[in-house]
């Protein structure tokens, strides 16, 4: 009876661990595509690299203390996901420093600032289409 008990505890402890390491490590959902809209124009990017590229940028950022108080975004971004789910972002780029931060609309209170390596893969990516 012991045993029996031993076992059944084990085999509850191993499930809740493999359900905490799926909650902690499961994929984030694929990024189907990107559109970029600015005052003059709309893009969207669906190929692999270019997704790539967003998708990296946005699993990076840092956020950044304090109010954001900054003016209009050089883009408004959708990103859309597999599971058809759209987060939309305001993406803020400078192509002589190659920086940049998002703000995600769903929580305009908070800046997310890019990496470095992120700000100068998009801008180089930007700078290839002219939506500038």
């Amino acid at each position: 009876m012991r045993k029996i008990r031993i076992i059944s505890i084990s085999i509850i402890s191993l499930m809740i661990l493999l359900v905490l390491i799926y909650i902690l490590v499961r994929p984030n959902p694929d990024i189907v595509s990107v559109s970029l809209i600015s005052e003059t124009s709309e893009t969207t990017y669906t190929d692999n690299d270019s997704i790539r590229i967003f998708n990296d940028a946005i699993r990076t950022v840092k956020k950044v203390r304090g109010a954001v108080d900054v003016g209009p975004p050089t883009y408004r971004m959708n990103v859309t996901y597999a599971d058809t789910q759209v987060v939309k972002f305001s993406l803020y780029l400078d192509f002589k420093t190659k920086s940049g931060f998002l703000i995600k609309d769903s929580n305009s209170e908070k800046m997310l600032k890019l990496k470095d390596r992120s700000s100068k893969e998009l801008t180089d990516l930007l700078s290839k289409v002219s939506i500038k």
